[in-house]
C-alpha cells in the first residue's frame, strides 16, 4: 500500500495534473511576490510624499512660533492641521527646540512640554526622513526646521497606516483564491485531457496484459483512433504485431506436429526393421517345428528362439510406449530409461551405416521426469545421426554430479549452423525463423530444458562435428556412479 504513495509510480493521469497544479503553484508565488512588492513600493512612495507635503506644510505655519518659542502658538498650528485625511487618521505630533526638548506635543500629557526625547531622533538614520513599522502599522516623518541656514528645531509626527497594510493583506488573498482557482481548474482540466488522451493507451495496455496471459488478440476496428493520429498508427502497428504473431504462432504449433511425426516416422521405420528381424526368425523357427517338430532338440531350439523374438518385440514396444505417451502422473527417470534411448536409436543407426558410443553411468531412480529426458536425449541423438555422414559415429554420455545430471551427444557433421546455435543459446525469439528449414526440433529441445530449469551448452567448428551438453538439476538424491 505504501509503495503505491510514491509518486514514481503514480498514474500519468495523476502525474500531469499535480505537475500543472505544482507549476501553477510556482507561477502563482512569483506573481504574488512581485504585486506584494510592487504595491509595498507604491503604498511607500505615497506615504513619503504625503508625509513630506503634510510636515512642509505644518513647519511653514511653525517656523516663526518655533523661532519666539511661542508654545502656545505652536501648539494651536498642531491643533488645527493634524487631520491628514486619506484615510490616515489623526496624526501625533511634536515639535522639539534647537535644544531638543519638547516645544508641543498634539498629546502633552504623553509628551510633556520640556521633556527630553532622544528616542525620537533615534529612530531615524543620518538624512532618513520615513521609517515605517509594519508590527504597529504606524509610519514616522521627521523634518527638520531651518531658518537662514541654521537648525530652530525639529518636527515629528506619526500616523496609522493600519489601512495599507490591510490593503496588502486584501491583494493577497485575492492572488491566493485567484491563484489556488486557475490551478484547481488548471489541475482538473489537466486531468480530463489527460485521461481522455490516455483512454486508446488504456485499451492497448490491457490487449498487451491478455497477450501475456494468452493469444494476442488485435484491437476491434471500432476502437480505433483515427489512423492519422499518432496513437491511430501505433494501433495499426500493434495490430499488424498481432496478426503476424498469431500467424507464426500457428504455424510453430503446425510444424511442430510435423516435425513429431517425422520424427515418428523415422523411428517407425527403423523399429519395423528392428521388429521384422525377429519375426522373419520366428517365421523360419515355426516352419521348422512344422517340418521336424517331432524331434526333441529342433523342438527346444525352435521354441527359445521364437521366445527371444517375443522378448525382443515386447522391449521395442514398451520402450515407443514409455517415451510418447503422456504420464499423468509423471515417473523419475531410471538407469534402464536411459537404456531404452539406445535401443530406439539403433535401428536409425543401422540405417544410416553409423556407429553408437554409448556411455551411462546413472544407475538408480533419478529425481527427474523420466518423458521429458527422454525426449530430450532421443532428440538430440536423431538430430545427431542426422548430421553426422555415413560411417562416422555418434558419442552419447550420460553422467553428473553434485546434483546435476548431464546428457552429452556429440557429432562428426559439419557443424552447427549460426541459425541454429541462436535457437540454442536463446539469442532468437522463440519460435525459429521458418524459411531455415530445420531447426523446430532444436527449438522443441530448448523448451523441454528449460522446462526442467536447465541449460545447454555446446561446441561447434566448420568441418568438425558438435558438442552439445545438456545439465539438468536433479530434484531428490539420485546414485550417480563415477565411470571412467
Amino acid at each position: 500500500m505504501l509503495r503505491n504513495l510514491v509518486p514514481s509510480r503514480w498514474p500519468i493521469a495523476i502525474k500531469v495534473p499535480v505537475l500543472v497544479a505544482l507549476l501553477m503553484l510556482c507561477v502563482s508565488i512569483v506573481i504574488t511576490n512581485a504585486v506584494l512588492s510592487r504595491l509595498k513600493a507604491l503604498q511607500q512612495r505615497q506615504l513619503a510624499t504625503l508625509s513630506t507635503t503634510y510636515l512642509e506644510g505644518l513647519a511653514a505655519s511653525l517656523t516663526p512660533y518655533v523661532l519666539r518659542e511661542d508654545v502656545w502658538e505652536v501648539f494651536d498650528a498642531i491643533d488645527r492641521r493634524t487631520g491628514l485625511g486619506g484615510g490616515f487618521g489623526r496624526a501625533n505630533v511634536v515639535v522639539l527646540d534647537s535644544r531638543g526638548q519638547t516645544l508641543a506635543s498634539s498629546d502633552p500629557s504623553t509628551i510633556p512640554l520640556g521633556s527630553d526625547q532622544p528616542s525620537l531622533s533615534e529612530r531615524f538614520a543620518a538624512h532618513e526622513t520615513l521609517q515605517v513599522d509594519e508590527h504597529r502599522g504606524r509610519a514616522y516623518a521627521r523634518k527638520v526646521l531651518a531658518y537662514q541656514g541654521r537648525t530652530i528645531g525639529q518636527l515629528f509626527a506619526d500616523f496609522d497606516i493600519s489601512h495599507l497594510l490591510q490593503e496588502r493583506r486584501d491583494v493577497l488573498l485575492t492572488l491566493i483564491a485567484t491563484n489556488t482557482t486557475i490551478a484547481l481548474m488548471l489541475a482538473a482540466l489537466g486531468y480530463w485531457a489527460t485521461r481522455r488522451m490516455l483512454a486508446p493507451l488504456g485499451v492497448l495496455s490491457s490487449h498487451l496484459d491478455q497477450g501475456a496471459k494468452g493469444p494476442v488478440n488485435p484491437v476491434l476496428q471500432a476502437s480505433l483512433p483515427s489512423p492519422d493520429s499518432e496513437i491511430g498508427r501505433l494501433f495499426q502497428r500493434y495490430n499488424a504485431m498481432a496478426e503476424a504473431l498469431n500467424e507464426r504462432e500457428a504455424m510453430a504449433k503446425q510444424l511442430a506436429a510435423e516435425e513429431k511425426l517425422a520424427s515418428l516416422g523415422r523411428l517407425a521405420s527403423g523399429v519395423a526393421h528392428e521388429i521384422n528381424n525377429p519375426l522373419g526368425g520366428m517365421l523360419n523357427a515355426v516352419d521348422t517345428l512344422k517340418r521336424h517338430g517331432e524331434r526333441p532338440s529342433v523342438r527346444l531350439q525352435s521354441l527359445d528362439l521364437i521366445e527371444r523374438g517375443l522378448r525382443g518385440i515386447r522391449d521395442v514396444v514398451r520402450t515407443i510406449l514409455a517415451t510418447y505417451r503422456t504420464d499423468h502422473q509423471p515417473r523419475n527417470l531410471t538407469a534402464a530409461d536411459l537404456n531404452d534411448m539406445r535401443l530406439l536409436l539403433a535401428p536409425e543407426a543401422a540405417r544410416r551405416n553409423l556407429q553408437i558410443a554409448w556411455s551411462n553411468a546413472v544407475s538408480g531412480e533419478i529425481g527427474l521426469p523420466a518423458t521429458q529426458v527422454r525426449q530430450v536425449l532421443l532428440n538430440l541423438g536423431l538430430n545427431a545421426m542426422t548430421a553426422s555422414p555415413e560411417g562416422g559415429t555418434v558419442a552419447v554420455r550420460v553422467h553428473g554430479g553434485a546434483g546435476t545430471l548431464i546428457l552429452d551427444v556429440a557429432d562428426q557433421g559439419p557443424g552447427l549452423p549460426e541459425h541454429a546455435q541462436a535457437i540454442l543459446d536463446g539469442s532468437r525469439p522463440d519460435t525459429p525463423s521458418f524459411s531455415e528449414g530445420s531447426g523446430l526440433g532444436l527449438w522443441l529441445i530448448r523448451r523441454m530444458v528449460f522446462d526442467l530449469g536447465g541449460h545447454i551448452r555446446f561446441r561447434t567448428a566448420s568441418g568438425q562435428g558438435t558438442e552439445i551438453s545438456v545439465s539438468l538439476p536433479i530434484q531428490s538424491e539420485t546414485e550417480i556412479r563415477h565411470v571412467a
